[in-house]
């Protein structure tokens, strides 16, 4: 199985996903709805994608996204 995959079978974009991933983890769910302008409800709807993968699926993806996000940022520069 590939990221492609895993966000397809849980109905995620990368985009949607990356940035779901890094604003979970500094905040709460009502700060990061607010940061990624959805409703909460659509951060639970992540929250219940997430909650379903599978621990390889789950590790697969935040793997790929934060290390995009990396190379991203290293480019940048």
């Amino acid at each position: 199985m590939n990221t492609n995959e895993v966000l397809e079978k849980y109905g995620l974009t990368r985009e949607t996903a990356a940035q779901y991933v890094d604003a979970i983890t500094r905040s709460n769910q009502t700060q990061t709805a607010e940061e990624l302008d959805v409703s909460r409800d659509t951060i639970n709807r992540y929250k219940n994608a997430f909650s379903k993968m599978s621990a390889q699926e789950r590790l697969l993806l935040i793997s790929t996204l934060t290390q995009n996000q990396l190379l991203d940022h290293i480019t940048e520069q």
